[in-house]
């Protein structure tokens, strides 16, 4: 993706974050990551720049912008979801002082239920991102036993009428594949949504690419 294009995005993205949608649930009921046994401890996290020198497994939660990440860490991803828990991607630094992205999900004022990879970890979580005509999709994802999972934000070009606006759609949430299937999935809601940052994720993470994770159910 070129240099130009994740400014327009971020730039169209801030500008809309107020006006972001929330998706609903697949049919079958609540599935999200502490609704099934096999996610009970396995929940996304990304990261930031901003390499603070603390212990993302002690990390106390920051004020409401920050999610679960420290005061003084990168925030790459963060949100609320509806689930009333909170999904975030910090910027951190290991134990062998390397900067790296880190996921972590739970509530608000206490330990996360969920941090990937742990501080002492040669696990990295994998940045990739494609463009769409008028948006874009960019993700923060790994593996966790069968499971892969997945942060997101995209943007989603709604109006190709020329000359009239684009009116884009944004969407950021987390979800869960088991093989070729959904087995969770949670959009962000609320005012203060933190989509996903280019330039601090591939900084944070490794780079795949355009290898996107394919959202299907």
């Amino acid at each position: 993706m070129s240099t130009i294009y994740q400014v327009s995005l971020a730039s169209s993205a801030a500008i809309l974050l107020g006006l972001t949608g929330c998706q609903q649930e697949p049919a079958g009921g609540e599935i999200g990551p502490t609704e099934t046994a096999a996610l009970t401890a396995a929940d996304l996290t990304l990261d930031n720049p901003a390499p603070p020198p603390a212990q993302a497994d002690n990390a106390v939660t920051s004020p409401s912008e920050n999610g679960l990440c420290a005061v003084g860490e990168a925030v790459i991803f963060s949100c609320q979801l509806e689930n009333e828990k909170i999904a975030s991607v910090c910027g951190t630094t290991n134990n062998s002082r390397e900067i790296i992205a880190q996921y972590r999900y739970g509530k608000r004022g206490a330990k996360p239920e969920l941090t990937w990879p742990d501080v002492d970890s040669t696990n990295r979580l994998t940045f990739a991102s494609v463009p769409y005509s008028g948006g874009g999709e960019a993700q923060l994802h790994f593996r966790r036993g069968a499971n892969q999972y997945v942060v997101y934000s995209r943007v989603i070009r709604t109006n190709f009428t020329a000359g009239e606006p684009n009116d884009p759609s944004l969407e950021d949430g987390i979800f869960v594949r088991k093989g070729d299937k959904i087995i969770a999935w949670h959009s962000c809601t609320g005012p203060k949504i933190a989509p996903i940052d280019y330039e601090k994720a591939q900084l944070y993470a490794e780079k795949s690419g355009d290898e996107i994770v394919e959202f299907e159910y």
